[in-house]
């Protein structure tokens, strides 16, 4: 928060970062410049195209201050449990459109982070969010909407007496037919990974062609690690946001796991979402809200 306490230092590291492997135009592709309007322009030689080390980043056009805009990517990346977009927009005194829209991006950079499959152990389980609903029990859907979750397991922590838990990944899910189900595995565990789910008959068959071990999940008492991630999201999503959209759940979802993901590096993350966003294409308006 000191380091970025003025306009002029969050200036100077956009302006480092954006252009720190030389300049081009995006107009015409030109490599030479010269002087700008301002000292955080570059003027390309050749067609006169004058960018702003803001334009064609995410920070394009920003509707409020730098300083407030770094210091919601350091809230959003080091608090456990993140901030609402109204929360954002009392704490700094915005409008909850604006807040939402920047935090969108910043959710943007987060999910484009790190996209490594999971590896070694997997457990795997699904689960529903959404409110009560009064005779949908078990994998009955009506209006809630199916994830999948990966929980990457490590070595046995004798001294808190249980496994390692190293990262996870989630995938928004329509159904659950052995295809969606291979299909959400495939693009969240590596091959060479072994998967441990229940003893469901569509687990088995969508894991059919990978290292598979089925146990009995014995209300869950059996995979205690992955049931208590499930249990952790859905009280972050009812604590900190109370409702979520279908439509964008999978943001939210995305925002949840990197955090967990990178938590024993927590101090280095702001700064890295900084420069992902810098180095990241602008994103209109339209193009977030329809995600």
């Amino acid at each position: 928060m000191a380091k970025f306490s003025t306009e002029e230092q969050c200036f100077n590291f956009l302006v480092d970062q954006k252009w720190s492997k030389g300049y081009q135009c995006v107009k015409c592709g030109c490599e030479e410049h010269v002087k700008g309007k301002t000292w955080r322009h570059r003027r390309c030689k050749s067609c006169k195209y004058d960018e702003s080390c803001t334009a064609n980043t995410l920070f394009h056009k920003i509707k409020f201050p730098l300083p407030t805009a770094f210091a919601i990517v350091y809230q959003l990346t080091t608090m456990k449990k993140g901030m609402s977009s109204c929360e954002i927009a009392r704490q700094h005194g915005i409008h909850q459109e604006t807040a939402w829209f920047f935090k969108r991006k910043v959710q943007v950079a987060m999910k484009s982070y790190e996209q490594k499959p999971l590896q070694q152990l997997v457990e795997v389980d699904e689960t529903l969010i959404g409110g009560y609903e009064a005779g949908k029990k078990g994998r009955s859907r009506g209006l809630k909407k199916p994830v999948m979750i990966g929980l990457e397991i490590g070595s046995y922590d004798s001294k808190k007496g249980r496994s390692q838990l190293l990262r996870a990944k989630t995938v928004c899910i329509n159904d659950y037919t052995i295809e969606t189900l291979k299909c959400a595995i495939d693009a969240t565990i590596s091959e060479d990974a072994v998967i441990v789910t229940d003893k469901w008959g569509a687990y088995e068959k969508a894991s059919s062609d990978r290292a598979h071990i089925g146990i009995l999940s014995e209300k869950g008492s059996n995979m205690p690690e992955i049931h208590r991630l499930i249990f952790n999201l859905k009280n972050w999503l009812r604590g900190t946001h109370h409702h979520t959209s279908s439509g964008h759940l999978q943001n939210y979802l995305d925002e949840f796991f990197f955090r967990f993901n990178f938590r024993n590096v927590i101090n280095s993350l702001p700064e890295k979402i900084l420069k992902i966003m810098i180095k990241s294409d602008h994103r209109p308006y339209i193009s977030l809200v329809a995600q």
